[in-house]
């Protein structure tokens, strides 16, 4: 366990410079990947709920969704915001402390899995699993963001290591172990669900099918199927495991078999299926070592399955969880062909084997991952200098735009007197004297326009951009520019306007009409 704990904490230091290295630090949210803003503001509601003192929680959340709108979160994601609110409540909602979590996330999940391959193969393709791991384009790219990929690739994981004890054993304490673990995969991710069928492939392709006749295998599965069942059922955004067509599933596939190519490379692609199939084949023979092979190998199959079931485009980021039984497999299947060759070279084999993978990771290390500034910290650092009294702040821009000024606004704005209004969802198609009248109505003390090709390429975000300009060139006496915040990329720009002449309506009046407009 010390041994474990001090992989981890060198782990972690190396992806923090990883971090540091990708511009991750001096990024906004939601910079790169829209979805990661609503995650990191659910995260800072849980934080404010407990700095509040817990107060009622339904009244106190959808009062700071007015001030601090999360659009895009996965209903039904629960223990993520959970974690992510007490550690933001602990460490505070700076980046580096928030972006800390997925780096303890990244090197648990980057140890567990060479520690897994080390019992198999032996330590050094052990350490060889890891070290591809750390340079695996998935794994770096989730390391940057907050997500659920991560904790869902390491609650997986943990999933499949219950269950092979439970292949070993027979023992009702690794199925409570497997149970609490996907239940938490469940209640972190949609995806989750499809840890549900992990045992019944894993005694399949273990060889221990007679271990369904016990007891011990059947009590732990009813309450994952009683919770499972009840948030699915109260939550129906939450099902995330659709009925996709036949070429959505093929395209699904294909682009988790293309992220994998691209993050790990083809020679690990191979030498994971060579790896599944001997441990198949050996757990069948009876080779108790295998065991804990074919569980990881079950586990591969359930997230293929529920991939090809969800339907979803897949990136990089969001085959995370298929890297790590992906890398260790590899690791396997190269020990298992040479040891078609011959017995007791073990330091040998396990050397050339973590040679092999070192060399086939290289190309994916030189695979730069960047995460840039998109300009929208700079706007919100602006608004909270001008220190008005319940600042409204319109904002026409890209879903990750939006989220990014709502995150840097949030971080910055500890009193939560502001509040951020996206007109994508809100005026959508509106025209420049409705969109006025809305001003007028709400406040408003600021108008932010991306200004970027991105941003116009969105028809609803188009709109909102128009009527915004439209609205800014028909009143110019009403606007002041107060800065231009080019991107750091080149592509485009984002403006910030003062505006002037409406009068404020009271904090009750403002959070009413708010709700009134808010469109669900």
């Amino acid at each position: 366990m010390l041994t474990f704990l001090i992989l981890t904490a060198l782990a972690a230091t190396i992806v923090v410079v990883q971090q540091r290295g990708s511009g991750a630090y001096v990024a906004e949210f939601s910079a790169t990947d829209p979805a990661e803003a609503p995650h990191v503001l659910a995260g800072m509601r849980v934080a404010d709920w407990i700095a509040a003192g817990l107060p009622a929680p339904g009244r106190f959340f959808a009062d700071h969704a007015l001030r601090l709108p999360a659009p895009g979160l996965a209903a039904g994601a629960a223990l993520h915001p959970l974690a992510q609110g007490l550690w933001i409540a602990a460490l505070g909602p700076g980046t580096p402390a928030v972006l800390l979590l997925p780096a303890f996330l990244a090197a648990l999940l980057t140890v567990g899995a060479g520690w897994v391959a080390a019992r198999a193969t032996g330590p050094l393709p052990g350490v060889a699993v890891g070290a591809v791991l750390m340079a695996a384009v998935p794994l770096r790219a989730a390391a940057i963001t907050v997500g659920l990929d991560l904790p869902l690739a390491l609650l997986a994981l943990g999933a499949a290591l219950a269950v092979a004890g439970f292949l070993a054993a027979g023992q009702m304490r690794f199925m409570l172990l497997y149970a609490a673990a996907a239940i938490a995969a469940v209640l972190t991710a949609p995806q989750g669900a499809a840890l549900l069928g992990l045992p019944f492939l894993a005694l399949a392709l273990g060889g221990r099918p007679g271990l369904l006749l016990r007891r011990a295998f059947w009590l732990p599965l009813l309450p994952i199927a009683l919770l499972a069942g009840l948030w699915l059922l109260v939550f129906p955004a939450a099902r995330g495991l659709a009925a996709p067509t036949l070429d959505q599933a093929q395209a699904a596939l294909l682009a988790a078999a293309a992220a994998l190519r691209a993050g790990l490379g083809d020679a690990f692609l191979v030498l994971a299926a060579v790896g599944a199939l001997a441990a198949v084949v050996n757990a069948w023979r009876g080779i108790p070592a295998a065991r804990p092979m074919a569980a990881v190998t079950a586990l591969a199959a359930c997230l293929l399955a529920g991939l090809a079931l969800s339907g979803a485009p897949v990136d990089p980021v969001r085959a995370l969880p298929l890297a790590a039984p992906a890398a260790i497999l590899s690791a396997y299947g190269a020990i298992s062909l040479l040891r078609l060759l011959s017995t007791g070279w073990d330091t040998v084999f396990g050397l050339a084997v973590a040679l092999v993978l070192l060399l086939a990771a290289m190309p994916a290390l030189l695979e730069p991952v960047r995460k840039r500034a998109i300009g929208m910290d700079e706007v919100a650092e602006a608004v909270i200098a001008k220190k008005q009294d319940l600042p409204v702040v319109l904002v026409a821009a890209s879903p990750g735009g939006e989220g990014a000024l709502i995150a840097a606004t949030a971080q910055r704005d500890r009193a939560r007197t502001a509040f951020v209004v996206p007109l994508a969802r809100r005026a959508a198609g509106a025209t420049p004297d409705a969109l006025m009248a809305d001003i007028a109505a709400l406040g408003a003390s600021f108008l932010v326009i991306e200004a970027t090709p991105g941003a116009r390429a969105l028809p609803a975000v188009q709109s909102a951009i128009l009527a915004a300009e439209a609205a800014v060139a028909a009143h110019p006496d009403r606007f002041r520019l107060v800065g231009t915040y080019p991107r750091p990329d080149g592509g485009g720009e984002v403006r910030l306007y003062a505006v002037s002449g409406a009068p404020r309506p009271d904090a009750a009046t403002l959070r009413q009409r708010l709700a009134a407009g808010a469109g669900g």
